[in-house]
């Protein structure tokens, strides 16, 4: 799918230098329209009288951290995707982070190119699956122009995983050719265990009344989607989950390439019998490989 127009994000981090440097690269080009704020409270202050498409959010601040802030972000309903980009790579932040309804979780790297890049990324998709939902929202003709454009599978179910709708994209990738899937069965097109992972998000939407995310995989390629809830104005409940199913193989085999390469050049950098180093701009060192340490008398990590 093509990448929206431009997109306006609010970029939010208390190291005033990085917030910088992050603005820079983020409008590089021209395609993001950057507006920042130094703590989770300013931010807010910004989005009661902003309009922004995305909020990208450091985790580690003082006074409200990054989930906390996103609990802010949800209770007052902003309703727009929502990326945690961190130095911290604990799985438990990452989990609570996905629970608390982030869109993406991004961690900080050394290497500021392709971090830029892989965030600019996550923007871009989830701010059109977020523009999609509202097409979906707005109007039945609007919804349908949308939805059979996009290489992305959009389907609608009930609470007992029955489908509802599907646009034509999702249909070719089921085998369905006659047209025929309303009242079918998630169960006729999957196996046991895909569908039991798939009832169990479905029942979660349900119950919590919110968005969430899932990976998986199916015939060796990878997939996420994002399950939302769909409910009916009059009645004031949700009947039904809306779902939107993008391919990320080839982001997933790019991600274990760069881990290759990763550990091929750590291997690399011990293995030499040269010094190998790195310092800031103030002389301090950030890196040293182990002969660097030997040649120091610098013992441990």
């Amino acid at each position: 799918a093509e990448f929206p127009p431009m997109i306006s994000i609010l970029l939010v981090d208390d190291q005033e230098d990085l917030l910088e440097i992050s603005r820079l690269f983020l409008e590089k080009d021209g395609d993001l329209s950057v507006d920042t704020a130094r703590s989770a409270e300013d931010a807010l202050k910004k989005l009661r009288v902003n309009t922004y498409d995305a909020v990208v959010s450091d985790y580690n601040m003082p006074e409200m951290d990054g989930i906390e802030f996103l609990n802010e972000f949800t209770r007052l309903a902003l309703d727009k995707p929502f990326i945690i980009f961190t130095g911290k790579s604990r799985e438990d932040i990452v989990i609570r982070a996905l629970n608390c309804g982030a869109d993406f979780y991004l961690q900080k790297s050394g290497d500021a190119k392709s971090q830029y890049a892989e965030l600019k990324n996550m923007v871009h998709q989830a701010v059109m699956r977020k523009r999609v939902e509202e097409a979906l929202i707005r109007s039945e003709s609007n919804h349908r122009t949308v939805v059979e454009c996009l290489d992305d599978s959009i389907y609608m179910v009930d609470k007992n995983c029955r489908y509802l709708f599907m646009n034509a994209y999702h249909q070719r990738r089921l085998g369905i050719t006659d047209g025929k899937y309303e009242g079918r069965d998630y169960s006729e097109f999957h196996t046991t265990d895909e569908t039991e992972r798939f009832a169990r998000a479905v029942s979660r939407c349900f119950e919590s009344g919110k968005s969430l995310q899932d990976e998986y995989t199916r015939d060796g390629r990878w997939f996420v989607r994002r399950l939302s809830p769909v409910r009916n104005a009059t009645l004031e409940r949700i009947f039904a989950v809306t779902i939107i199913s993008a391919e990320i193989t080839r982001d997933k085999k790019m991600e274990e390439a760069l881990k290759v390469a990763d550990e091929n050049y750590r291997i690399v950098v011990e293995a030499t019998q040269d010094s190998i180093y790195t310092v800031d701009t103030d002389g301090k060192y950030l890196f040293m490989n182990s002969h660097h340490k030997k040649r120091l008398g610098i013992n441990g990590n």
